[in-house]
Formats: structure tokens, sequence, C-alpha cells
């Protein structure tokens, strides 16, 4: 008994915690299958099962904790990272977000004009009483009345209608004319609202008082694949960029995703406007990593000797006031710094009484951009130092001083290789992370100055995680994926290759250690 009472509760939040995944399981698929996104309905019934066969098994105890984990790891890291690399070989930019079939639809439908300058009604949104059809009231240009339905236009009668005093209609048989709140309730209805008016003509909603007819300039023949300009008789056939296109090279917006090939990975490669700015972008990255972790390990080192000498006083006091720049929010610490580097009104050139143009010079902004990080940066490399030093055998270093070695030569030949030892894999994994410090920059100068060859896009201070996403959201007519993830397929091998030299370093520190 006393066993069993034990294990109730724990049993209870169990079976509650897999009926709600079961229960989110069971709600989430069928809206996932509506929409065709198969791959994630798949995994989350495969997930669910999984799940469920490992948590309701009593001997499977490894499985209950390396199997969610697994699961949010497919998710979160797996699956966006090849997700990024199918964008890479794929046109997926502005004009480009549909599939095929819903490009051409909005194609056509985009390609509605008036039948004639005179082609507007005046008309009242009504419901049908039985079918609860939304129908539109339309007065002909004969004083007739229309009913018109997606599925149809028919003729009212003229008994069936009775006239307001405001010159509209007040009511209509077998119709319920809706009041204005009921209309703001099914506005969203009324963006893609066509009803056939005969022939290949359409009545559009116009407002809520009018109609337009309107008939498309745009015909798609499914059978040749082609679209064909009805009032001049121009064809638009698919080309390999995924967009219609005439014999003359019009095209039709907008336009679908397709793949593409290595065609984003060669205009990275050979294309100036890329190729150009993309070699200063990298040359900068590579440096400003570098400059980053040595300045802040130097600063930190020397700190932490300073700090960690027996004979100094308050050092704690020292050491708490180190930390406050690495426990302020770095978002607040960079906008704070931006302001403080502003030309014009910045407190640091009013301090000086100087104008140095601190985010407008390129030389000027990278000296900003490494100021700022030595501020962030030093207060951890201070920690990791002062650890590393006071784990350092006080024999060694006693025994040096009692063989003559000065302060100087125990440094370099005792206390400095025994850090390094210690800290190499440390620093190799901060190079990488400022490697791809994407807030450290875009916060401070957001990559300015800019460089004129790029054509807007890259900045002197960009690095190449900046560079990726002002390639996302700037270039072209406006955003660029695939281009984007082509460049950041060049910084997952960067950051993968300095990640895996990174474990092969401490690997051969433990062995020597």
């Amino acid at each position: 008994m006393r066993s069993f009472s034990h294990k109730t509760p724990a049993l209870l939040v169990k079976i509650i915690l897999l009926g709600a995944l079961n229960a989110f399981t069971f709600w989430a698929v069928p809206i996932l299958l509506s929409h065709k996104t198969w791959f994630f309905a798949a995994y989350f019934v495969i997930s669910t099962i999984l799940i469920d066969y490992v948590f309701l098994n009593s001997k499977r105890i490894a499985g209950k904790y390396i199997v969610p984990g697994v699961i949010l790891l497919l998710l979160f890291q797996v699956y966006p990272a090849l997700f990024t690399g199918y964008i890479a070989f794929t046109n997926y930019s502005t004009g480009h977000f549909l599939d095929k079939e819903s490009a051409i639809e909005v194609m056509v439908s985009n390609s509605y004009e008036l039948v004639n300058d005179d082609a507007i009604y005046s008309m009242q949104i009504a419901k049908d009483r039985l079918s609860g059809e939304i129908a539109l009231i339309i007065r002909d240009k004969d004083g007739s009345f229309l009913a018109a339905k997606k599925s149809g236009t028919s003729k009212i009668p003229t008994s069936a209608i009775t006239p307001g005093s405001d010159g509209k209609v007040s009511a209509v048989e077998g119709f319920k004319l809706l009041s204005d709140a009921e209309l703001m309730s099914i506005i969203e209805q009324f963006n893609d609202f066509y009803v056939p008016a005969g022939g290949n003509q359409f009545f559009r909603v116009a407002d809520f008082n009018a109609v337009e007819k309107v008939q498309p300039v745009l015909a798609y023949d499914k059978a040749k694949d082609q679209i064909t300009n009805i009032s001049t008789g121009v064809t638009y056939r698919p080309d390999k960029n995924g967009s219609m296109v005439s014999a003359d090279g019009e095209e039709i917006e907008p336009g679908w995703t397709t793949t593409v090939g290595w065609r984003n990975f060669t205009k990275v490669a050979t294309d100036q406007r890329y190729r150009g700015p993309m070699g200063l972008v990298l040359a900068w990255t590579f440096s400003y990593a570098a400059l980053v972790v040595l300045s802040t390990f130097f600063f930190g080192l020397v700190l932490a000797l300073v700090l960690n000498h027996p004979r100094l006083k308050l050092r704690r006091v020292y050491r708490s006031l180190l930390i406050v720049p690495y426990a302020m929010p770095s978002v607040l610490s960079l906008l704070v710094w931006a302001g403080m580097f502003n030309e014009e009104f910045g407190v640091i050139n009013r301090m000086l009484h100087t104008s140095i143009p601190w985010l407008s010079d390129q030389w000027m902004a990278k000296v900003a951009v490494l100021i700022v990080q030595l501020w962030a940066g030093t207060p951890y490399m201070f920690l990791i130092s002062t650890g590393a030093i006071q784990a350092l055998p006080s024999e060694i270093v006693e025994a040096a001083a009692v063989d003559g070695a000065s302060p100087q030569k125990v440094f370099w030949n005792i206390k400095l290789p025994l850090v390094l030892m210690t800290l190499t894999p440390l620093l190799i994994a901060s190079y990488a992370y400022n490697f791809s410090n994407f807030g450290a920059i875009y916060l401070l100068t957001g990559g300015g100055p800019t460089i004129i060859s790029s054509g807007g896009i890259a900045g002197h201070t960009d690095i190449l995680i900046s560079y990726t996403y002002k390639l996302a959201f700037m270039s072209g007519k406006g955003n660029d994926y695939g281009l984007a993830s082509a460049v950041s397929f060049f910084n997952f091998l960067l950051v993968a290759s300095i990640s895996i030299y990174s474990f092969r370093k401490s690997r051969t520190m433990e062995n020597m250690i």
C-alpha cells in the first residue's frame, strides 16, 4: 500500500501529460493535413507514438531521457538546417513565394479590368434565406435588379423588390439585407469575391455600395501551360526561373518557387555585386573575431593576474564591479553604446570636445565595434582566466621561485603556458561565437557604413551573418531567401570547421593533462 500511494501522484502526472500530448496531436494533425504539410503531420504522429511507448514502458529508462531531447533536436536544429540547405537551391524570394498553381491564379486575377468606363453598378449585400449564401443585389442600368451569387446570377422580379425612401432597396423577397454590423463581420470574404456576369465577365465588389463589371485580360491554357493576353494575343510561357515570360522577355508577376540548382552559389562566387562585397565582409569577419578574442583575453588575463595578487585589498569589490558589463542585457548595452558614439549628440564626443565620425567612417566604425566588444567581453575572459590561475598547482610556482626564477619568467614559462593549455578550447569557442555574433554588429552600427559597390546591401562592419540577414531581407526586389541561404551555408561550413577544431583541441588538451 505504501508503494502504491507513493507512485500514484507521479503516475497521475504522467497520464495527464501524455493525455495532453495525445490530445494536441489529435487536434493538430488534421489541421496540418488540410494544409498539406505532410512532414509535420508525420513528425507529430511518430513523435507521439514514440513518447507514449517509451514512457508507458517501465523498462525504457534510458529512452525517457534521450528520446524527448532527440525529438526536440530534430525539430529545432536538424530540420531548420536541412530546410535552409533546401532553400539555397531554390529561387525562394520576393515575387516567388507561391507554388505554380497559386501564382497563375494570382496572375489571372490581377489582370481583371473594367469592361468599360461605365461598368459600375449600385449594390446592396444580402443573404439567401434558404441557402445562407451571400448575394449581391445589383441595380442594372435599365432599373431592373439582379441577384448575383458565386453559383450564378439571376434576375429578381419587380414584385419582389420593396423600394426604400433613400433610393435603396428596403427589402427583397427571399433575401435578408445585411446591416453594417453584419457586413463588418464578413468583410474578409469580399477580398476575392467574383460573381459570374455572363460570357467571360464578372461582378467584383468595389465597396459596400457598388460593384464593378470586369473581365480578365490574361487567360491560362493548362494543356499548353501558357498564358495568353486576350487583347494583344501575346503568349507567356514558364522559364527556368519560375516565371511566365513572353518571347520578348516581358515577365508577369508573381512567379513561383522552383529549384534553380547551384545558381545561388555561383552568383555569390561569380557575380561582382556579391563577390566583391562578400570578400570584404569575410576578411573583416575573420579579423573581427580574432581581434575581439585576443584583446578581451589579454585584458581579462591582466585583470585576473592583478586581482589575484594576495596583497591587493578589496579584491572582491573590484571583481564584482568587473562583472557588471557581463551581467547587463547585451541588447540594452549595445543600444546605449550606439547613442554614446553619436557624432553630434554622443557623450563620448562631448567629453572629448571632438566630432569623431564613430559610426559613419569605415575605420572608426570598426574601432567602435572593437571597443564595445572589449568592454562586453573582458568580464568573461576575466572570469575564466581567474579560474585557470587559481587552479594552477602552487607547488610548481613555488619551486620556480625557489630556483631563482624572476616573476616575469614564472609568468611566461609557467603560468601563461598552463593557462593557455586550459583555456584554448574556450578561446576557440569564443572565436566561433564572435564569428556569428549578429547582435553585436547589427544593433551598434547596422553593419554600416555602406559599401557602395554592394548596391547598398553590405556594410564595412558587416560580418558574414549580418550580411546574410541583409541579403535575406534587403536585396533585389525585397527578400531573397535563396541567396541568403547559400551564404549561410558558407557560414555554417566555417563555424562547423572551427567547432570541429575546437573539439579536437579539447581532446588533445585532455590527453596532455
